[in-house]
């Protein structure tokens, strides 16, 4: 994958090093020139002295072939617009932080795929946002060893029509189940519809295996 950073301070950078690591293309926007050039000594990708909230910076850096776009800079503001300029060159997957996570929600409306609070924002939790960006929010829990996922149960999926009694659940759990403006505790008897949206506790190595489940292929 192609994936786009804007910021390269602490949070920026660890992510960086962590999607190299795995083998990803990753450029750094970063518009302090000083920390741009502190930061390209330190990592194996491309960091950019340039302005993520522009055109011009997003061009210089290729925007119409990220597959993601994810901006860490400590202001609102400019994570906002980064995002929204990405989306504009059809970039799929955007990721911001938001300090004040009163916004989360017009963030979203606005149309940012998935807003991070500063207590998601280690690099760790943000892969697992570019990894699964079907999956609505994510909160990991336990040092990493669960996460909480909201996903919409998909028209595919191997359990829809089935009551929760009749599905396999081993190391996840459904928490809540929203269907028609109803927040319900699921309970055995509770079917799962196409289109409801879901709450499931899973350990994080069923991750994979509960998205499947739930969504469908």
């Amino acid at each position: 994958m192609y994936i786009i950073i804007m910021g390269g301070g602490r949070i920026g950078n660890n992510l960086a090093k962590s999607l190299v690591n795995r083998g990803h293309e990753v450029t750094v926007i970063e518009i302090d020139k000083d920390r741009a050039t502190e930061i390209s000594a330190e990592l194996d990708a491309l960091v950019v002295n340039d302005d993520g909230t522009t055109i011009r910076g997003l061009e210089e850096v290729n925007i119409f072939t990220a597959d993601a776009f994810v901006a860490v800079t400590g202001d609102d503001g400019s994570n906002l617009t980064g995002c929204l300029l990405a989306k504009e060159y059809g970039v799929n997957t955007t990721i911001a932080r938001v300090a004040d996570f009163q916004k989360s929600e017009i963030f979203r409306k606005l149309g940012v795929s998935i807003v991070v609070s500063p207590e998601l924002t280690a690099a760790q939790s943000i892969e697992r946002f570019i990894m699964r960006p079907d999956v609505i929010d994510l909160t990991v829990i336990g040092g990493g060893q669960a996460e909480i996922l909201e996903m919409i149960v998909g028209e595919r999926s191997a359990v829809a029509h089935k009551k929760l009694k009749e599905i396999p659940s081993k190391d996840f759990v459904v928490v809540a189940y929203y269907r028609d403006e109803k927040l319900l505790i699921p309970k055995g008897d509770t079917v799962i519809e196409p289109g409801a949206r879901l709450f499931v506790l899973a350990k994080s190595n069923m991750v994979a295996f509960v998205k499947k489940l739930f969504m469908g292929d």
